[in-house]
């Protein structure tokens, strides 16, 4: 039986609206080199953005900025080695701004976007890197005059190791506070002061999860304004929808979330039913 990366893969490989989306990310990053193998940001999208969850802590005091690269093989780079098939198909990528109908002028620029950032990271590294620190020291400076504190999720739908590929950033941004979830086994970040990870359990790595060092994020069966269960695992739930401020939370929790797009239906075993 053909592992989850190469399931996601050849599935991505032959989904027309995922490669319709690469064919116009090669088209506008071709578009915006220059002949000296520069690259004109002023034609490409910003490689930090926002969304409505993130914005939820603004009032307690945060703001955070979002690193959102196309997610697994989406973009024909794999930027999430251990998605299983269950939540690479069922991927918040395509909620809210990501949902597949919403295509403007025949083109889905969000997802466009995203292919693009996952492009121009594996392929464009350096210029990438480069534009990367200057949109947080910009990130920084607008938090400083909201008097707020500065909050960066580099994973917003991936899962790299940024501590191993870039572990630079962190110390270069000390006041920043770095956070993400993450599907990598016994991943230690516990030497990066400023960078806090949450555990991503999904229907492979169930068994494991629960070992692991950090909090779990589990995916419930739960509709939008219903309660989650009270504990999981012998863990207190806390409802992780309220906020996307994972590094505030207790220790030892069980991060509940409820399906976000067409994941409701999930029947991989990435959603858990509560009565299970």
């Amino acid at each position: 039986m053909a592992n989850a990366s190469t399931i996601l893969r050849d599935t991505f490989d032959a989904d027309p609206f995922i490669v319709a989306c690469r064919d116009a990310a090669r088209r506008k990053i071709a578009d915006a080199t220059r002949i000296n193998g520069t690259l004109d940001w002023a034609r490409l999208p910003s490689l930090l953005t926002t969304n409505p969850k993130v914005i939820k802590g603004e009032r307690f005091g945060y703001l955070t900025d979002i690193l959102n690269l196309a997610p697994s093989w989406w973009s024909g780079h794999n930027v999430c080695a251990f998605a299983s098939v269950g939540c690479g198909l069922g991927c918040l990528t395509t909620s809210g701004h990501g949902q597949r109908h919403m295509v403007q002028d025949g083109t889905h620029h969000v997802h466009v976007a995203r292919i693009v950032r996952s492009i121009l990271y594996v392929e464009f590294r350096d210029q990438f890197m480069a534009k990367l620190e200057r949109e947080i020291a910009a990130h920084v400076r607008r938090s400083d005059r909201a008097n707020a504190v500065p909050c960066v999720r580099l994973n917003g739908t991936s899962d790299r190791l940024w501590e191993r590929e870039q572990p630079y950033i962190f110390e270069m941004f000390p006041d920043v506070t770095f956070y993400d979830y993450t599907k990598v086994p016994n991943r230690d970040v516990s030497h990066v002061a400023n960078y806090s990870l949450t555990f991503s359990r999904n229907e492979e790595n169930d068994a494991t999860a629960w070992a692991q060092p950090l909090n779990v994020a589990v995916v419930f069966r739960v509709a939008k304004h219903d309660p989650l269960p009270d504990t999981w695992h012998g863990r207190t739930v806390i409802d992780a929808d309220v906020t996307d401020l994972r590094f505030l939370d207790p220790d030892n929790a069980v991060c509940g979330l409820r399906p976000k797009g067409d994941t409701f239906g999930d029947t991989s075993g990435f959603v858990v039913d509560v009565a299970a």
